[in-house]
């Protein structure tokens, strides 16, 4: 089976129709965790919500970074995909209701797609280091599996505790790449064998997909209410807000990780790095969805508190994850991040006491600021390097 459905080590892989259609079930995850939210504004379900992103984001980057090891056009490969997708599937279905009645489907779904992945790939691997990797996996995935089925026979805050620990233990395990006592770990980032473009791709698609999210959530919500200008505005703003994420995405964060991947001897390192940094991200864009259908809904109310939070928490956390990002690639953080979350900060202050238009306005101001930054910066950048070409052809 290794010789048949696992991927060369230095083979090109690329995004395959399937893993595509396998994505858009966790459209509809992630659309289910903003109405999770959405329903109840307050600490409890953000920490439920926060919870259950965590186990979702997890849920797909492992099935994400197990396919980059396989051929995808052979058939098992492409059964144990669409297995992974109903499972998904059914875990998504369940989000709503996680903490009630629906516990039990959403762990089956949650744990059938980590330890069929993790079995799968040790038979597929096997005789490889690789292989040695997903026994540990496998041990870690089962035995946080005992946390998960707990917290379903479990409820209220003990539920919520158990699967806060269950998902805490998922990224210890992944950050420790699985290590057992007596058995280490099997493999490191710098010998990963990671095909680094094919794990790009799938990053630069599930961010769209997030983000997709949030147009989905502001169109959804502006067509349930009746049309008055007012709302009309708040769904602009929302609307350039979203546009102003995807900028700040692809200007400066997108081009980094790709002269990365291309230059690296093994993208392990920068796969890790950027499963950590989507992982924040996603986080940013429901808190920003939620945000942005509150002010279309509801545009001349009052701010509370949680919607501040929302409005200008989900936006700060997506630039602490590029904080994070480009600190680690390239050794410095531009200005206009750390500017930015000074002003978030000050502007959730200022704009408290107005209406939940004024929030998402100045919450988006700050973003398109930061845009334009970066394409004057990249601007300056491209003409220095033009200048220096050309000087020295002379």
């Amino acid at each position: 089976m290794r010789i048949a459905v696992s991927r060369a080590p230095g083979a090109e892989r690329v995004v395959t129709p399937l893993e595509l259609f396998f994505d858009l079930v966790y459209v509809f995850a992630i659309a289910q965790l903003s109405h999770h939210l959405v329903e109840h504004i307050d600490l409890r379900t953000a920490a439920e919500t926060v919870v259950l992103t965590l186990a979702v984001v997890y849920a797909w980057y492992m099935t994400a970074w197990g396919a980059n090891w396989l051929e995808p056009d052979r058939m098992p490969v492409r059964l144990l995909l669409v297995g992974l997708m109903f499972a998904s599937l059914l875990m998504s279905v369940a989000i709503a209701d996680a903490f009630g009645e629906r516990a039990w489907l959403f762990v089956c779904g949650y744990l059938l797609i980590q330890i069929g992945r993790s079995a799968f790939l040790i038979v597929a691997l096997r005789g490889r280091p690789l292989g040695g990797h997903f026994v540990n996996d496998l041990v870690w995935e089962a035995l946080i599996g005992v946390l998960w089925v707990a917290g379903a026979f479990a409820d209220g805050d003990a539920r919520l505790l158990l699967w806060a620990l269950a998902v805490t233990a998922a990224y210890v395990g992944v950050s420790t790449l699985h290590w057992l006592p007596g058995r280490g770990r099997r493999i490191d980032l710098a010998h990963s064998e990671i095909a680094g473009e094919h794990l790009l791709e799938r990053f630069r698609l599930f961010f769209i997909i997030a983000l997709g999210e949030t147009v989905l959530t502001m169109g959804t919500a502006f067509t349930s209410e009746p049309f008055e200008l007012e709302r009309l505005l708040a769904l602009a703003v929302g609307f350039t807000g979203t546009v102003a994420l995807w900028w700040l995405y692809f200007q400066r964060a997108e081009r980094i990780g790709v002269e990365m991947v291309e230059t690296a001897d093994d993208a392990g390192s920068v796969g890790w790095l950027g499963t950590m940094t989507l992982t924040l991200i996603v986080l940013a864009l429901i808190a920003t969805a939620v945000g942005d259908e509150l002010a279309i809904v509801h545009p001349g109310d009052d701010a509370t508190l949680g919607f501040t939070l929302l409005t200008f928490g989900g936006p700060a956390l997506f630039l602490i994850a590029q904080v994070f990002f480009l600190y680690e690639a390239v050794g410095h953080v531009p200005r206009s991040r750390p500017l930015a979350l000074a002003a978030l900060a000050i502007l959730a202050v200022a704009t408290a006491p107005f209406t939940l238009i004024v929030g998402i306005a100045a919450s988006t101001a700050v973003l398109v600021a930061v845009a334009v930054s970066d394409t004057v910066g990249e601007s300056d950048r491209a003409g220095r390097a033009a200048a220096t070409g050309s000087s020295m052809v002379r």
